[in-house]
């Protein structure tokens, strides 16, 4: 469970990861959408049969949750509680072992795997209202789980193994005999350090907008064991969204994701602590996971997001010996904005073709309603199969909690947390028990141990998109899994998507300074606000909510400038909303025939140069241009058109408004 270096391996007793779930029976084919997105996963009267049967012993009926024949062992278990305002369940449970009719464990349903009982913290966890458990129950023939009463929702996750492979089963003198080793791993989860690393390679640099900065690994045979990131501001939401980490290794990028989805954070810093990455209050983001190369690498951090960035980046590197079964490791990334709840879908995380290990992901999502969005299910198949081995309750559930928009709290694991919901994150946390808002930004993430995911030929992750609005939501996320030098996936790198970052709905007016809106205090850029500019140049309003581009502007439309040439310059007039110092953040459009500008504000410069290439549409994000004193009560703006991308197919630029936030 606390082996690194072994996740980086492929399993030398090759196993395939299982799952036995109180899904909706009548989910069989995407071909049946009713069926395939009916959101009944749970059991609450005799006509249900979310199990796989009722049996009777001694006279004593009991429902069947989990039956599995051969070699295993349950590595994840998670149950709801059974009324979001009360945790207990009268519900006896147990699991019989190797055919046995007398049963390996056996207790309350929720009791046993929520840390208070027989297996302690960290390894069952109370999450929120949900018992979750990581504790391994191996066997070597096979393992049936039942209850004496009607479950509710329930998820057994277990290896299967080759039928040839031995395992030990589980027994009570066992577990009391593991103590020792049971309590210092708990005390490992709980105070993660990485092992075996050397001294640090580091720079700290101001990275301008579109500028990558690297670091050259250690050559010849070496893993990465320790990997560190800080930027100098978060204040601005959308730079954990905009940063990027890659990572090549002997010659292949491997690794292309936004710092916030790699490390767990989402948008915005939120702090959280696992086993294998950590969001630190003061900005530090690091991660433990082994990656190991055979020749040479490097790591790199690539700034889009349209304004400098203060960074450091420092990685330590320990030895590795290579084998035919190291493996590297990849880090990807997806983001839509809008994505439709109606019809209900499936989002596709990642889908994986060759040999490897899926070990984690990060789900940021932004519900623009009060009302719960994650009723979706992961649906997962490997190597091919024609129905998912792995079919889920909940998107919630999936990341080890339950009673939705109820649990709107920051919590944390080891193995999976929530490190932002709503307006809560570490920082600021939730004392109104029976507040059920859960619109704005969540961040969800989970990391693998021993109920990773190997595959041998493919994986396919997908979540439901089950909201209980139709509304428009956005979906980002990073997914991590390790495979061979020919293992590829259908991830690449979106540089345009990072920028279409899904805008906060109205927060009520109370959400807290880590999750404000970016067009909080703009002034929208029209005509009457442009005070000079060459005749040659033509002003034309539009409305980009007509035209279905994907992506936020202030008012759902901008002002574009047409036929500029290169040196031409424009002036803009913005009011001032203070009499004192404020500070400026311009938004624009990014398209595909659209030049790079220079900025000025009273006449003093403005941030660096903007280019506003982009192959399609999309918004250009927070482009800073620091703090200014206003001259009679307003700030005057010079743009002017100094170049043109080399993929760029004109001159034009569109400019959406600009905010005004009080320099501190």
């Amino acid at each position: 469970m606390v082996d690194r270096y072994a996740v980086a391996r492929y399993p030398e007793a090759d196993f395939r990861l299982k799952q036995h779930s109180s899904y909706n029976r009548a989910s069989k084919t995407p071909d049946d959408p009713e069926g395939w997105f009916n959101n009944k996963d749970n059991n609450t009267n005799d006509k249900h049969d979310s199990f796989i049967r009722i049996e009777e012993n001694n006279g004593q009926k009991e429902w069947v949750l989990m039956d599995h024949q051969g070699p295993g062992a349950i590595v994840r278990t998670w149950m709801p509680w059974r009324n979001p305002k009360n945790g207990g369940a009268g519900i006896n449970m147990k699991i019989y072992l190797d055919g046995s009719d007398e049963p390996a464990l056996e207790g309350n349903m929720l009791g046993m795997f929520d840390g208070t009982g027989i297996i302690p913290y960290p390894f069952a966890h109370p999450s929120l209202r949900s018992s979750v458990n990581f504790f391994p129950i191996p066997y070597a023939k096979s393992c049936k789980v039942t209850t004496d009463k009607m479950p509710f929702f329930y998820i057994f996750t277990f290896r299967e193994y080759d039928e040839s492979t031995p395992i030990k089963t589980f027994t009570m003198d066992d577990f009391e005999a593991a103590r020792g080793l049971t309590e210092t791993t708990g005390k490992a989860l709980l105070n993660p350090v990485a092992s075996g690393a050397g001294e640090p390679l580091r720079f700290s640099a101001k990275l301008v907008s579109q500028e990558e900065k690297s670091i050259e690994l250690p050559a010849g045979g070496a893993s990465v064991r320790e990997l560190t990131v800080k930027l100098g501001s978060y204040e601005n939401l959308d730079v954990t969204r905009q940063v990027i980490l890659k990572m090549e290794f002997d010659g292949k990028e491997t690794v292309w994701c936004p710092i916030g989805d790699f490390f767990g954070s989402g948008i915005g810093l939120n702090p959280v602590q696992g086993w294998y990455r950590t969001v630190a209050e003061n900005g530090t983001m690091s991660c433990r996971w082994v990656m190991p190369y055979q020749k040479g690498g490097k790591v790199s951090l690539l700034n889009l997001s349209g304004a400098p960035v203060d960074a450091e980046l420092e990685v330590k590197t320990g030895e590795w010996a290579w084998d035919d079964r190291s493996m590297y490791f990849h880090a990807g990334w997806r983001g839509q904005y809008p994505v439709p709840t109606r019809p209900y879908s499936d989002w596709n995380y990642v889908a994986l073709k060759g040999r490897g290990v899926y070990v984690g992901d990060t789900l940021t999502i932004m519900n623009p309603v009060a009302r719960w969005w994650g009723e979706g299910d992961e649906k997962i198949w490997v190597d091919g199969e024609g129905f998912p081995s792995l079919f889920g309750t909940g998107t919630e559930d999936y990341y080890a909690y339950s009673w939705g928009g109820q649990s709107t709290d920051f919590y944390e694991h080891p193995f999976h947390a929530q490190p932002m919901a709503y307006k809560y994150n570490k920082l600021n946390r939730k004392t109104a028990e029976n507040e059920r808002n859960s619109m704005g930004y969540s961040v969800e993430t989970r990391s693998r141990s021993l109920d990773t995911m190997p595959f041998g030929s493919s994986l396919k992750l997908d979540m439901e998109v089950w909201s209980w609005t139709d509304c428009d939501m956005g979906y980002g996320v990073g997914a991590y899994w390790y495979g061979f030098v020919d293992t590829t996936s259908n991830r690449k790198p979106e540089p345009e998507e990072v920028l279409n970052v899904p805008p906060l709905p109205d927060m009520d007016g109370v959400a807290p300074e880590a999750a404000t809106t970016p067009f909080k205090g703009a002034v929208e850029i029209a005509p009457k606000l442009v005070v000079s500019k060459p005749d040659t140049i033509v002003l034309k309003p539009q409305d980009l909510k007509k035209m279905k581009l994907k992506g936020a502007w202030n008012s759902g439309n901008h002002l574009l400038f047409r036929n500029a040439r290169i040196g031409d310059g424009i002036e803009i007039r913005i009011p001032a909303a203070s009499p004192v110092a404020e500070k400026l953040t311009l938004h624009a459009t990014k398209s595909k025939d659209f030049g790079i500008l220079r900025i000025s504000v009273n006449g003093k410069p403005a941030g660096v140069d903007v280019d506003l290439y982009a192959a399609k549409p999309v918004p250009s994000g927070a482009i800073e241009l620091g703090a200014f004193d206003p001259v009679d009560s307003a700030y005057v703006l010079r743009i002017e058109l100094v170049g043109v991308n080399s993929k760029s197919k004109g001159t034009f630029f569109g400019l959406d408004c600009v905010t005004l936030v009080e320099a501190k």
